[in-house]
């Protein structure tokens, strides 16, 4: 199976500082992601086109592992990090792409 890679854009919520945005992500957010199965890699990316936020690129085993981990992380066991990200940054995905050069 091939390789998935995701693309996703936090943008800042009126009142909340990128800062505080970035070491929620660097403490919580990310460190959850990488250690889920079938995680190879995350990273963290500054400002997305005009956007006062950061843009996440994920890269998973495949994108039936991507779906089944981050449903479990988000909807059953991490629930709460899901909420604290709402408060802080409005979430949009840009893309769920199959990586084509292994």
């Amino acid at each position: 199976m091939s390789k998935s890679r995701i693309f996703y854009i936090l943008t800042l919520r009126e009142k909340k500082k990128k800062k505080d945005l970035k070491k929620f992500l660097e403490t919580q957010w990310l460190p959850v992601l990488r250690k889920a199965p079938g995680c190879l890699a995350v990273e963290l990316l500054d400002t997305y086109q005009d956007r006062a936020g950061y843009c996440v690129s994920e890269l998973w085993e495949n994108r039936e592992i991507h779906l089944q981990s981050t449903a479990k992380l988000w909807r059953e066991t991490h629930t709460n990090l899901m909420q604290k990200a709402g408060e802080y940054a409005t979430i949009e995905f840009l893309w769920n792409c199959v990586v084509l050069d292994a």
